[in-house]
């Protein structure tokens, strides 16, 4: 998924040609050309049959040499809209590839976009079959050689990924960008067990994108309403729907990957620090170790690593630009090597390079923003690399140390309140939503924290939290934080990790625990690539809730951790100096005039503090219902849009948490306007979850579907 998009910016030019040296590296970034150059072809519409006579609509951006010399083709199969909500995205990409020898065929989902049919739920296996019989109806054109390629972020990320778990013969490779092939541990649903706000969050963005109308001017003004009419029959209450699956059953284990030794094709996996999907581009390389695979990992949120500018653009990066933070990569002649390789068999060396890149960060994002994240570039030759080591420090009594200390307990009870220092799993290019200082939310957390540091100190990969604890109730939750603590008292985010207690032995059937029993619990907190400075103290920061982003559990809990034997492996790197990549890095892009700070220093900022101490009540409201948006280049459309999210808590009532998330989406023109409006509330008991949802839409002024649904879901140890 992709949460607050924003296409306020959108750009009608793409991609130049891939300059590359004789060895493979780009020399410098990428210039933009019209969508029209004469070396591409691009395609407005074509309809792919399925067996069952639905049409799938599609776009293509051909190289002008392909009806005379075939060469391959690369499939991005979404529900995202290609001729409006997107088309942004692929008016960059698309040129750049076929200019490059590349074929690209953005295809609408069925039930989405131009496409026929309905779309109930996101992946469902009608549409992975559909995307196989997709992947044969490219295999077999006169302008593909017969080898196919699946790219994609997010959404499009999961269908290459599910796609190459099922091999088909004319899937050469793919490129999985911010995705994961493990929808319950990665996805916005759930993490360890826990149910997290971004859930809400996309259920309302996901009625407004999946059931809109396609476009008259594609599939017909006289069958455009039957089509909207079909897709609007099969709504149902998604927050509702995905609330009811609170374990790992056969909904979610459809879509991910369950066999890793089916995968046949090559893999470049994609991946942003902070992003929620991170875990996954390490976890492939190593769970399938029998396809090339490489990785590149960058500072960034849910974003590609970087697309061009035109040529004559000044000021704030479009919306196409990606890459936040920075430093952003130069990713499209990259991915271009990546194609020809796979799909022409052009030896350009790309496989001779590293297996890995990241950006190892110095400090997080935010301290610097706009400005670039400081760090430097960094490689290995394998993954998992032989030259990192694990190291051990003990949360003692008195610290961490890597010698263990004496056995003792130490309480943490439940503070509603820790968490306002990261409010989102699922970060965006805008960064309010980004971690902030941790200091505040460790305050109140169990924190233990390491002598200074003699030397600098490199970790690269996740870290391991081991840590024996017992709970006076039946249901209680973990979320562990690895930070830097300067010489100045900021406590640096690194890396977390989150598990509901209940699912320490297993997702598909937690169990309640035993109150005063001992637990030995173990979370793998997400990759990090990351140096602590000389004279900073290490950190861990144990608590039992991160509100707002995770439901608390049904009642207070006190949390008794025994210290010596638990403890923090790091994955430690000999610290080398940075390297130079062999790809280009756009440098500072987001250090223009009018760019705002990141909000590091003011983790409550934005949060309303209401009522007496001990019974205070804190709401945090963001977004806004008022669309916006702008004319769509290429398309006589208007295509605005709007979100807003409200959570709120008393801090002394785990059943006053409140989570209201409402989205906009408008399409409008001369001859066609609609709207559609979702909205969703939850509320709990001890024992329930309290849903109530509503959908509605609107051609015009005139009202077509109005929908509320209310349900009262048991809590199954959430």
């Amino acid at each position: 998924m992709t949460t607050r998009r924003s296409v306020l910016a959108l750009v009608g030019w793409a991609v130049p040609s891939w300059a590359v040296t004789a060895r493979g590296m780009e020399q410098h970034p990428s210039s933009l050309v019209a969508v029209d150059d004469p070396q591409v072809k691009t395609i407005e519409n074509v309809w792919i049959p399925m067996a069952d006579g639905t049409r799938l609509a599609a776009r293509l951006f051909l190289p002008a040499s392909a009806e005379t010399t075939p060469g391959g083709a690369v499939l991005e199969y979404l529900p995202y809209r290609k001729r409006d909500g997107y088309r942004y995205r692929d008016d960059v990409a698309g040129p750049f590839l076929a200019k490059s020898g590349i074929a690209l065929v953005r295809v609408d989902i069925r039930g989405t976009g131009d496409s026929d049919g309905s779309m109930v739920d996101e992946y469902l296996s009608m549409e992975q079959a559909d995307a196989l019989a997709v992947i044969d109806w490219i295999a077999h054109q006169p302008w593909c050689n017969g080898n196919v390629g699946m790219r994609g972020i997010s959404y499009g990320a999961f269908t290459a990924l599910q796609a190459a778990a099922k091999a088909p013969v004319a899937l050469k490779a793919i490129v999985s960008t911010c995705g994961t092939e493990q929808r319950y541990l990665d996805d916005i649903h759930y993490k360890g067990g826990c149910l997290i706000n971004d859930q809400l969050v996309w259920a309302m963005e996901w009625q407004v994108i999946m059931r809109a109308p396609p476009d008259p001017v594609i599939v017909g003004a006289d069958h455009w309403r039957a089509m909207w009419q079909q897709r609007l029959a099969v709504s149902v209450p998604m927050t509702i729907l995905w609330n009811e699956h609170q374990t790992l059953d056969a909904k979610w284990r459809d879509g991910s990957i369950q066999d890793y030794a089916t995968i046949r094709c090559a893999i470049y996996n994609i991946a942003g620090m902070l992003d929620p999907y991170l875990p996954s581009a390490t976890r492939m390389m190593e769970r399938a170790p029998q396809v090339p695979q490489k990785a590149l990992i960058g500072p960034w949120t849910h974003k590609w690593p970087g697309y061009p500018q035109p040529a004559s653009h000044r000021g704030t990066p479009t919306a196409a630009a990606n890459g936040t933070p920075g430093p952003g990569v130069d990713w499209l002649p990259i991915e271009t090597r990546w194609w020809r390789h796979w799909l022409l068999g052009e030896a350009n060396g790309i496989m001779d390079q590293p297996k890995i890149w990241a950006f190892r960060e110095d400090q997080p994002a935010g301290v610097s923003y706009p400005r670039d994240t400081i760090g430097s570039w960094v490689s290995e030759p394998d993954w998992p690399s032989r030259e990192i080591k694990a190291r051990v420090w003990h949360l003692n009594v008195d610290g961490l140390a890597e010698r263990a200390g004496t056995e003792t307990l130490l309480a943490h009870q439940t503070d509603l309140t820790i968490g306002f220092a990261n409010r989102w799993a699922a970060t965006s290019g805008d960064p309010q939503t980004w971690w902030r200082n941790q200091a505040t939310d460790d305050a109140r957390c169990l924190h233990f924290d390491s002598s200074p540091l003699e030397e600098s100190l490199d970790i690269m990969g996740e870290p391991i939290f081991s840590v024996r604890l017992r709970s006076d109730k039946p249901v209680a939750k973990l979320c562990v934080r690895l930070t830097e603590v300067t010489q100045d008292g900021h406590s640096n985010f690194i890396s977390y990790a989150l598990l509901n207690l209940t699912h320490r032995d297993s997702d598909e059937a937690p169990t309640a625990l035993v109150p005063g029993r001992n637990y030995d619990v173990r979370l793998k907190g997400h990759f990090a690539c990351y140096r602590f400075s000389r004279g900073s103290r290490i950190r861990v920061a144990l608590s039992e809730t991160w509100w707002p982003v995770v439901w608390p559990s049904p009642e207070p809990v006190t949390l008794q951790v025994t210290t010596g034997v638990s403890t923090v492996e790091l994955p430690v790197r000999p610290s080398k100096e940075g390297e130079t990549p062999p790809f280009e890095v756009f440098r500072d892009r987001y250090a223009v005039p009018g760019t705002q700070p990141a909000p590091y220093l003011h983790p409550l900022e934005g949060v309303l503090i209401s009522g007496d101490p001990g019974s205070r009540t804190f709401s945090l409201t963001e977004g806004s219902l008022e669309p916006k948006g702008d004319r769509i280049d290429g398309v006589p459309t208007l295509y605005k849009e709007a979100y807003r999210l409200r959570r709120s808590i008393r801090e002394d009532d785990p059943n006053s948490a409140e989570w209201e998330a409402e989205a906009i989406n408008l399409f409008e023109r001369s001859d066609w306007s609609v709207k559609l409006r979702a909205r969703s509330v939850c509320k709990s008991t001890p024992t329930h979850f309290l849903c109530s949802e509503t959908f509605e839409a609107w051609e015009g002024k005139r009202p077509i579907v109005s929908r509320t649904w209310d349900r009262k879901i048991d809590r199954k140890l959430v």
